[in-house]
């Protein structure tokens, strides 16, 4: 077994030793981003009545959101309504307008003024996502030449060639309000999408001001801070990863190696589901990530500090079961994330039975940059040449 440790632990200050919950130590700004990352998890509608400032840096990450949930869309379909016409026609559909007719005097040519109504993809909601993703492709990408934004330009592009039918109109603040007050509860997706479409347009975030960030927000957030930020973690996996030959699958079932049939009597061996398998598709190999979210990352007795001990026992137990699966298995790496505690901060890299092995807390009380900058060196490192 060989150890590394790079880097050390490191205490804050007093004033974080008292009661104080490790999310309320978050900038408000840092849930915002990992919530705009878990657009599969949470419902955006409602939740940032605070303060805002400028943050023209979330432009390629709303973007990214917006590429996903458009693509998603038209799989399913894009959703259209009725819209009301008035023209003339040389055969009666709907309600035939007289006054019109005889005033122009349709029926010396054959035809009726005819109002009616037909359905249409050309409406108000599909006509701001693709005049949003325009705006997008002309302005935010300007004098980039790195790989990963000029494939989400790509991207971009083919969206606005694939909505090419539907009008672009002039974006304003109430347009889109006003649009996503329309939506049905059934709509969530839609209404997710037009509010990007809104961030797009006029890229702001919520401050992070003890007087004004609703004390209800705080409480959602310690509710689901463990769910938020597994799901910000998968999907920026996904994001970051998918166009380079790696599939990211969340909470999926392993299989125990056992010959019998898993069950003493009613009961029966507990599901292996760890949080993020990454599994590169051309060489097959396999990544295991397990987020978890504790005030201190270390048990400490008589002056001894350790990592979690049943933390280590199930991802352990996640690699270890799967080596008769073949050479990918028992190679397969094992990463602890831990969202950045009060106490410690770690990067801890072992090796356990040939499987490499690390322990990392992620420091979210930071700048946003710096956040996604050590994931991504996390994710890197795991990774590596494929």
């Amino acid at each position: 077994m060989t150890t590394q440790q790079t880097r050390p632990y490191v205490a804050e200050n007093d004033r974080n030793s008292g009661n104080e919950r490790n999310s309320d130590k978050i900038p408000v700004r840092n849930w915002w981003h990992m919530l705009l990352y878990a657009w599969d998890l949470v419902e955006l509608e409602g939740l940032f009545d605070a303060k805002w400032e400028s943050a023209p840096n979330l432009r390629e990450l709303l973007t990214r959101i917006l590429v996903e949930l458009t693509n998603r869309q038209i799989r399913r379909g894009l959703r259209g309504d009725y819209v009301d016409r008035s023209e003339p026609l040389k055969m009666v559909r709907g309600r035939i307008d007289f006054n019109r007719t005889l005033s122009d005097l349709l029926m010396s040519k054959g035809q009726l003024h005819c109002e009616y109504q037909e359905y249409s993809l050309n409406v108000p909601r599909n006509q701001i996502i693709a005049t949003t993703l325009q705006r997008q492709s002309r302005s935010v990408f300007e004098g980039s030449t790195s790989d990963h934004v000029n494939a989400l330009k790509f991207d971009v592009e083919r969206l606005v060639r694939t909505m090419d039918v539907i009008d672009r109109v002039e974006l304003d603040r109430s347009l889109i309000a006003n649009e996503m007050h329309k939506l049905g509860p059934n709509e969530r997706e839609y209404k997710l999408m037009l509010r990007v479409c809104e961030m797009l347009y006029m890229p702001k975030m919520p401050m992070d001001l003890d007087d004004d960030v609703s004390e209800g927000f705080r409480d959602w957030v310690r509710k689901r801070e463990n769910e938020i930020f597994e799901a910000f973690v998968a999907n920026f996996c996904t994001i970051e990863l998918q166009g380079r030959g790696w599939d990211v699958a969340s909470q999926t079932q392993q299989r125990w190696n056992e010959t019998g049939s898993g069950r003493i009597g009613d009961a029966r061996l507990p599901n292996m589901q760890p949080d993020i398998v990454l599994t590169h598709r051309e060489t097959g190999k396999i990544v295991i990530a397990d987020t978890k979210w504790y005030r201190s990352v270390v048990s400490e007795r008589f002056d001894t500090r350790t990592i979690h001990t049943n933390n280590l026992y199930q991802i352990y137990a996640y690699l270890a079961s799967q080596d008769h699966r073949g050479t990918n298995h028992r190679d397969a790496t094992g990463i602890l994330l831990y969202a950045q505690t009060i106490k410690h901060a770690l990067d801890f890299r072992t090796e356990i039975d040939g499987h490499p092995f690390w322990v990392y807390t992620l420091n979210l009380n930071q700048e946003w940059a710096g956040i996604e900058a050590d994931l991504r060196v996390l994710v890197e490192d795991a990774v590596g040449e494929s």
